[in-house]
């Protein structure tokens, strides 16, 4: 009887493959075709292919040499400084393979990509892992490439501007010169000149005054006249508003200067005007006696005292003014008041009115109707104000703006944008950092919840279990065949062999028996023992096997039983799934008509 191997089945889109093995000898192994496998293989070729690495295209290179080569190509073009070698060559032993995938695999975490991938996944050349993996490898390499060309392109630009000019630029720049010279020219020839300068007079209102570079030019009588009438300007203004003290010594230069100074007049005098101006200013010191100061003084006082009577009467007024308009508020005030409490009466009485009256069903929808219209009245009145307070608050902003705008100057204005600039890149740079942490924490959470199985991977690891159980149960149930057929096997050796033994010993013990009667009965009695025993050996043997039976037929009714519970279960779990989808039904036929019955009561 040949023996069934349980464990080679027919696969199929199975061939043999020649591999080479850690010695470098060639093995057969089995390969598995799959389209899908096939379909994802020539789309990272056509990536890759596309992305700039023409060397997939070659007939002659292994699957593997070609995509480890492109993941190599695309990291080395990606500028990432790595600890790791990720120099490729072709035609690697196994040992080197590993180690190649192993250290691409540890530096895609470092260039933060999305996607996870394992050694063996790449050297089992698993296409539908790895192709997410090429394809953002390749879009990463094509980011870098284009920023390394713009960056080439604007430092061969900046090169050039600073090393090479053109023939037009410098045709320009000639013709700047040519114009800059002439301006200079005109500018140096016809320069400005002011003539007047508006200044604030002593008693009030601006009057034209020469400057002090104009003034400086003219003769000196003129200064003369200025500083006189500057002098009787002070003396009115004394006479009017300053008590003048006996006792203060005047300085004449300081006077001089401090008029001369607040009327830009030029102090640039000969001796003789000095001498006239100082004779003035003696004479006009002599006439003011001390009745004249005090007369002076109590005018002075006089008129203190008239302007506060005359402020006090203005505040009296106007407190007076703001008592009528109070008692005018309050008295509309109290009449609002009781207009509202007669309107409160008006309509408690109407809501007693309401109450009283019988509550039907029309008149509760119409009750419910105006409810909801009152709510919604309040709040409009409610986003109303809001949109009032809003608009208020943007007017005030955006005339805050205006008047910004229309005092501020352009190098303001440019400083202001400026710092709002930097507050803004200030705020996209912590954004950004914000969003690279969100997007880190996102990838760590997305790995790990990769990491678990979900139901479609379970069910394949359920499904293969099972294949894997039923090949050992098999294995197990033939194994255990083999024994007992070994065991029954050795037995009937063991008894064939005993009763070889005991026909060999009648066969040589017979002719020695049979010579005397005494040594007959003796070989008699034995051969009948020996029968004896037999016998006694085969009941045994039968009660065992009836045993054996007797259990067996327990076991087989054990099993019809434990398979009526399987069918009774297998029945329930059906008729349970079929309420739960029943249930599900129910309950969004339920949701819907809540929904349209929320919508029919808003409508």
């Amino acid at each position: 009887m040949a023996t069934k191997n349980i464990f080679s089945k027919h696969l199929p889109n199975v061939k043999l493959a020649t591999r080479f093995d850690a010695d470098g000898n060639e093995i057969q192994v089995e390969r598995r075709e799959d389209e899908e496998q096939k379909r994802k293989e020539q789309d990272i070729i056509d990536t890759l292919v596309g992305a700039g690495y023409y060397r997939a295209h070659i007939q002659g290179l292994s699957s593997f040499d070609k995509i480890v080569g492109g993941m190599t190509w695309c990291i080395e073009a990606c500028d990432y400084d790595v600890n790791v070698d990720l120099l490729f060559h072709e035609n690697l032993t196994i040992g080197q393979k590993i180690a190649l995938t192993e250290k691409i695999v540890a530096v895609l975490p470092r260039m933060k990509c999305p996607f996870l991938i394992e050694p063996h996944q790449i050297q089992g050349l698993d296409f539908i892992n790895i192709f997410p993996v090429v394809q953002w490898l390749v879009k990463r390499s094509v980011e870098n490439r284009s920023k390394k060309a713009d960056t080439l392109r604007k430092l061969a630009a900046t090169q050039f501007q600073n090393h090479g000019t053109l023939e037009s630029d410098r045709e320009l720049q000639r013709l700047r010169a040519k114009q800059l010279a002439n301006l200079q020219a005109i500018e140096s020839k016809y320069l400005p000149k002011r003539g007047f300068k508006l200044r604030k007079a002593a008693g009030g209102g601006w009057i034209p005054v020469r400057p002090k570079d104009v003034a400086d030019q003219e003769t000196p009588d003129g200064a003369l006249e200025d500083v006189l009438e500057a002098l009787d300007v002070d003396e009115e203004e004394g006479e009017e508003d300053v008590s003048v003290s006996t006792e203060q010594e005047l300085n004449f230069d300081v006077l001089f200067k401090n008029i001369a100074k607040e009327h830009n007049i030029s102090v640039e005098l000969t001796e003789a005007d000095r001498s006239t101006l100082a004779k003035t200013y003696d004479d006009m010191k002599q006439t003011l006696s001390g009745e004249a100061i005090e007369q002076v003084s109590e005018r002075n006082r006089i008129k203190a005292q008239l302007a506060l009577k005359l402020a006090l009467e203005k505040k009296l007024e106007l407190a007076l003014s703001e008592c009528e308009q109070l008692k005018t508020t309050v008295q509309e005030e109290e009449q609002q008041l009781k207009d509202a409490g007669n309107q409160k009466e008006a309509l408690e009485e109407e809501i007693r009115n309401l109450d009283n009256l019988e509550i039907t069903e029309a008149n509760q929808k119409i009750l419910d109707h105006v409810k909801e219209l009152v709510l919604k009245n309040e709040r409009m009145k409610k986003q109303e104000t809001q949109f009032k307070e809003n608009c208020k608050k943007e007017l005030a902003e955006l005339q805050q703006k205006i008047d910004k705008a229309e005092t501020s100057t352009p190098d303001e204005d440019m400083l202001e944008l400026q710092r709002q600039l930097d507050m803004e890149l200030e705020r996209l740079k912590s954004l950004r950092l914000q969003l690279a942490k969100k997007n880190r924490s996102y990838v760590a959470i997305k790995r790990q919840l990769d990491t678990v199985p979900d139901r479609t991977e379970l069910a394949q690891y359920q499904r293969r279990f099972l294949e894997l159980y039923n090949q050992v149960s098999a294995k197990h149930r033939e194994t255990k065949q083999f024994y007992t057929l070994y065991n029954t096997l050795d037995d009937t050796k063991l008894y064939l062999e005993k009763e070889l033994s005991l026909l060999n010993s009648i066969y040589d013990n017979y002719a020695n028996a049979m010579q005397t009667p005494h040594s007959r009965e003796q070989f008699v009695q034995q051969f009948e023992t020996i029968v004896e025993g037999i016998r006694a050996t085969k009941a045994k043997l039968k009660k065992k096997c009836d045993d054996e039976r007797a259990k067996r037929d327990g076991l087989n009714g054990q099993l019809v039983c434990l398979m009526e519970q399987q069918r009774k279960y297998a029945t329930t779990v059906k008729q349970l799934t079929m309420e739960c989808q029943r249930n599900e039904a129910l309950m969004q036929h339920l949701k819907a008509l809540k929904a349209s019955t929320q919508q029919q009561q808003q409508q």
